[in-house]
Parts: structure tokens; C-alpha cells; sequence
């Protein structure tokens, strides 16, 4: 039987390997010293994130003493909610080239929220939740540290 201390420890040991395949792959970004941020500084920073993150949850899933339920696989409708989620992913990277990446993440981030949240919020707070997302990606990576992420709509 799987239990969640055992799917806790494969999971963050997964993820700390992912972390340094992300680490790995951004050595091999080149660009040149006359841009304000190398092009490997956000992969970096990921990388080093996911490596730390992952380890930290198996490190602390190996140390937890107390009880160790078994894991309860998502029924019919978590399923669904899972597979939705994972397809609005998928529409969300279709769409940063062609409407851009501010607001693509806008749409997805308010859809995932409404999804998430159906019943239990206002659909105002998915909205003001995507826009948020949406000025964040504006502001902080494109305008700020002038990362070049797709524009979209916003470039006409």
C-alpha cells in the first residue's frame, strides 16, 4: 500500500532532480554581456528553487515520526479536475504567443482560480487574482528585468 510519507519522499526526490536538470540546462544558455540580465539568471533561479524545495520536502517527509496515512486517489470528479487543469495548461502556453504572455496569464490564472474556487468565492476574486498575475508578468519580467517574453496584443 502507498502511503503518504513514501509518496512524499519519491515526490521531493523527483523534484530535486528536476531542479537540477533546470540547472544544468542553463549553463548551456549563452548570450552576451550587453544585455542588462544574462539570459540564464531566471532558469537559475528556478533551477536552484526547485532543487531546494524538493529536497526540502523529502528531507522533511524522511524525518516525520508521526502517523503515515495511505494515500486516497482522487475520485471521478478530482480526475476531471485534474485532467481540466492540465488542459487549461496546455491552452495557456498555445496562447502566450499570439495574445502574449501578460495576457495569457491573466485568462489562465482567473480560469484555474474560478475553477478551483467554483462555489466557494465570487468569480470577482479569480478576476482580480488573474489581473494581478497578468500585471506581475508586465511589470516585474518584462518591464522591470526587461525579460523578453511575447507581447501579443499588447505590441499593437
Amino acid at each position: 500500500m502507498k502511503t503518504q510519507k513514501s509518496a512524499d519522499v519519491a515526490s521531493g526526490c523527483f523534484i530535486a532532480f528536476l531542479g537540477i536538470v533546470v540547472i544544468f540546462a542553463a549553463t548551456k544558455i549563452t548570450g552576451g554581456m550587453e544585455e542588462r540580465l544574462p539570459p540564464r539568471t531566471l532558469p537559475y533561479i528556478l533551477g536552484f528553487t526547485i532543487l531546494v524545495a524538493g529536497t526540502f520536502l523529502a528531507v522533511k517527509s524522511w524525518r516525520f515520526q508521526g502517523e503515515n496515512p495511505a494515500i486516497k486517489w482522487p475520485d471521478r470528479t478530482g480526475m476531471v479536475r485534474v485532467i481540466v487543469i492540465l488542459l487549461s495548461l496546455a491552452v495557456y502556453i498555445v496562447l502566450i504567443e499570439p495574445l502574449g504572455m501578460p495576457i495569457a496569464t491573466v485568462l489562465y490564472v482567473s480560469f484555474s482560480v474560478w475553477y478551483l474556487w467554483i462555489g466557494r468565492h465570487p468569480i470577482v476574486y479569480a478576476l482580480i487574482t488573474g489581473l494581478l498575475s497578468g500585471a506581475v508578468v508586465y511589470y516585474l519580467f518584462m518591464h522591470f528585468l526587461e525579460l523578453g517574453f511575447p507581447m501579443g496584443l499588447l505590441q499593437l
